[in-house]
């Protein structure tokens, strides 16, 4: 497979908006559990922090590529499922799902991925993701000096 620049561009797009919509995300979600029990944004920064960390750790094993010596369930070696933690398919599901169906109805045609394959996995995704979690946190503590 040749490198071509415009679908690693889709690539690139479609994982920074699956990650900055993610963040967004996880920032209204923790400033509203963080103010409804009584510490403001300090508090969503910490909750942003642990959870971006916890995210890093899932996303670090969900790209991991599956062992070699691994053929199946075991039962019939046909390479089936293995039954492990990361045995589903890797269809969108969630943000992940409204991210690409909006990117799809913005993008001109000629830019969309043809099929789920073009597209990054869900765990490059959500390793991404955590990562601008933890920018974001960093950044509040840094730049806006939330600190308790």
């Amino acid at each position: 497979m040749e490198f071509d620049p415009r679908r690693f561009g889709v690539k690139a797009i479609d994982a920074v908006v699956y990650a900055v919509s993610l963040t967004g995300v996880v920032f209204v979600v923790t400033a509203v559990v963080s103010t409804l029990a009584g510490n403001g944004l300090p508090g969503a920064k910490w909750l942003m922090f642990f959870l971006g960390f916890a995210m890093f750790g899932y996303a670090s094993l969900k790209v991991r590529p599956k062992a070699a010596w691994k053929h199946g369930d075991g039962n019939d070696g046909n390479g089936g499922s293995d039954g492990g933690l990361f045995s589903g398919s890797d269809e969108p599901v969630g943000v992940e799902k409204l991210v690409g169906d909006a990117l799809d109805a913005i993008l001109p045609p000629r830019l969309r991925p043809a099929n789920s394959d073009e597209r990054p996995s869900s765990g490059v995704k959500l390793l991404l993701a955590s990562v601008c979690i933890l920018a974001t946190s960093y950044a509040m503590e840094v730049v806006f000096e939330l600190n308790y």
